[in-house]
């Protein structure tokens, strides 16, 4: 197909892509990195954390998509000299905005007007620490009974998880939607967005429900402050801190004018310096400047 560009995204796409093209000349081969893996990311970590970093090498250029990234991947052995760009996600912020929609995903859940929300939206993984979310969660329905959380999504951790929530004693007030395509519809419902996670790119999630004027309690990791300013666009806590998440989230809870700000300048924050035109823009030129 006269093919003149092979654009992948993850490391067994790399591997597979750079195996395709090995004694081609031609084709250029641009890979996006969302992640740079530890071994405590996941299940075979280790062995997953040296392929990660072994198709590092394998295409002609790469894209971080948060700075830090960038820096770090600049800083292994023959990395630098411009073959990595950074590129930030960006969204469609205006279809993450729906307010109109708020009472009536409450009433569908069964969540009364005056319980507050606390809500999650992803993968149901290791590097996720849903596990801390329960925890702080526990915490935070001590002092709010009629507190919800709200944890959108699938994965392979969720039975060890709702056996967590058992055991700390608040399986009624977490709601598991499992896998939906209404997010923005989900996220009006809610009154916080919590990402409590141990590595992260730059997570979409966290731009999404800053789209949604939501107010985040998020850790701390990867390129989340590229995302957030502290006191500002959202809260940020230490990763691995329960206590440090449950106190964030309760502050947002108790303080109506603080979370209402912090949720207004999360949505300008979004809409000004992540929207899909820049980030197309960005990728078209990065496209242009390799096929040239």
């Amino acid at each position: 197909h006269q093919i003149g560009l092979l654009h992948t995204h993850s490391p067994r796409t790399i591997l597979a892509a750079a195996m395709a093209l090995a004694g081609m000349h031609g084709p250029i081969h641009l890979a996006t990195k969302h992640l740079l893996y530890a071994p405590r990311d996941r299940r075979w970590g280790l062995v997953y954390t040296l392929l990660d970093r072994f198709t590092l090498y394998l295409p002609d250029h790469l894209v971080a998509v948060s700075k830090k990234m960038t820096r770090q991947i600049m800083a292994w052995p023959g990395l630098g000299g411009g073959r990595v760009t950074a590129i930030q996600y960006g969204k469609d912020c205006e279809s993450y905005y729906a307010p109109r929609q708020r009472l009536s995903c409450r009433e569908e859940s069964g969540v009364t007007s005056e319980s507050p929300i606390i809500g999650y939206t992803g993968r149901i993984e290791k590097v996720k620490r849903l596990d801390l979310l329960l925890e702080s969660f526990a915490l935070v329905l001590a002092r709010h009974p009629k507190a919800r959380l709200v944890i959108v999504g699938e994965g392979s951790l969720r039975p060890k998880l709702e056996a967590l929530a058992a055991g700390l004693g608040i399986s009624h007030a977490v709601i598991w939607t499992g896998f939906r395509q209404d997010i923005p519809r989900l996220l009006a419902a809610m009154d916080v967005y919590t990402q409590p996670s141990a590595n992260e790119g730059l997570p979409l999630s966290v731009l999404e429900a800053m789209a949604a004027a939501k107010p985040v309690v998020a850790t701390s990791v990867g390129g989340m402050a590229e995302l957030i300013e502290d006191e500002s666009t959202g809260l940020l806590v230490p990763p691995g801190d329960a206590l440090a998440l449950a106190a964030a989230i309760l502050r947002l809870l108790e303080d109506e004018a603080l979370a209402e700000r912090i949720g207004r300048q999360a949505r300008c924050h979004a809409k000004g310096h992540f929207s899909l035109r820049r980030m197309v823009r960005d990728y078209d030129s990065v496209y242009q400047r390799l096929l040239t």
